[in-house]
């Protein structure tokens, strides 16, 4: 199987597709959609293929013409191959006549494993990937109970199996409400590091490739590094409520003063700023926007701000950061340029 090559959300699809096409009641409607669905992408017929290897895998389905369940255009065999002229139906319409022959044989062998299906499908498949876009948020809920918030432009990896619970931090910043199952630690790669947790809450913000930011905000993780830093041996740490850690690479460990609400603030869609310089307050907003924001040369790096802002309402927010610093925000090229007012 290819799991890990199709995107979660259409996978999720595509086992929708097998289970409202498994009952009795499918009507020309169901039909219609499903032969859209599937002709609309090509991530989808991917999908759907994964999703008829799995019950065949399950010996669910293996008696069946599966190729007869495809669209036209995809076949692979040439034993089955249809003379294409200028009047054939639109795409999906043969599909959807075979759907109709073949409905009563899958609606059997499908309500035979449906106890099997739900199982497989909660047991989730290992390394499934999850992104947010930029200026995007996503909450998941994995198949073990915990739930994943995914700040902007972030992604990560999933892998559940009997014996261990695995994410992998590609890039961004993710909140983990972890359930608690002592007989399989949940455990976090980043940055050359792991963070393991049992029951609690955390937020992981990759701030570069060889650095993140580790902060608790219930229970007790404890933080590895897999092999040591540049100049020390490999340290591990526990973090308990409030507190925080910076992992580097080549430094190694050491404590963080951000605090934990301000590193947190994002999941009510806020922007934190306690007498923060403006280039690391550029640099916080620059995460949640297409077009970013530049400071001019005219404008002093010593300038500072407070206050909470939105990072949902992105345009709003810029103007009101503009006006809190007593500069001028002004569109140029494809960025935002904050400048000194013109006189």
């Amino acid at each position: 199987m290819t799991a890990t090559r199709i995107d979660q959300n259409v996978l999720d699809q595509a086992f929708a597709w097998v289970v409202a096409l498994r009952g009795e009641k499918v009507s020309e409607k169901n039909l219609e959609d499903f032969s859209v669905w599937i002709t609309e992408d090509k991530s989808h017929q991917s999908a759907w293929d994964q999703a008829l290897e799995l019950w065949e895998t399950m010996g669910a389905v293996t008696h069946l013409p599966v190729d007869a369940l495809l669209p036209e255009d995809s076949l692979q065999s040439t034993e089955h191959t249809e003379t294409r002229t200028d009047t054939q139906p639109a795409p999906g319409g043969g599909l959807m006549e075979k759907l109709q022959s073949l409905w009563k044989p899958m609606a059997l062998a499908f309500s035979l494993v449906a106890v099997g299906f739900f199982a497989v499908v909660n047991f989730q498949p290992q390394g499934e990937i999850y992104t947010a876009g930029t200026g995007q948020y996503l909450a998941v809920t994995l198949a073990d109970g915990s739930v994943v918030e995914l700040n902007t432009n972030s992604e990560i990896s999933v892998s559940l199996t009997e014996k261990f619970r695995e994410i992998e931090l590609r890039k961004g910043e993710v909140f983990f409400t972890v359930a608690s199952d002592k007989d399989r630690p949940f455990i976090v790669d980043v940055a050359g590091a792991t963070v393991r947790a049992v029951g609690t809450a955390f937020n992981i913000y990759r701030v570069t490739d060889q650095s993140a930011i580790v902060s608790v905000s219930e229970g007790i993780v404890r933080v590895e590094e897999a092999g040591g830093s540049s100049v020390a041996s490999a340290q591990s740490q526990l973090l308990t409520v409030d507190e925080a850690l910076e992992i580097d690479s080549v430094r190694g460990l050491s404590e963080s003063s951000i605090p934990t609400a301000q590193t947190t603030a994002w999941r009510q869609g806020q922007l934190l700023f306690e007498n923060t310089s403006i280039g690391d307050a550029v640099e916080m907003l620059n995460r949640y926007l297409h077009k970013k924001v530049v400071v001019a040369d005219d404008v002093s790096k010593s300038i500072k701000i407070s206050g909470t802002f939105s990072s949902r309402q992105k345009k709003e927010t810029l103007a009101a950061v503009a006006q809190a610093l007593g500069l001028e925000l002004t569109p140029r090229d494809n960025k935002w340029l904050l400048s000194q007012p013109k006189p």
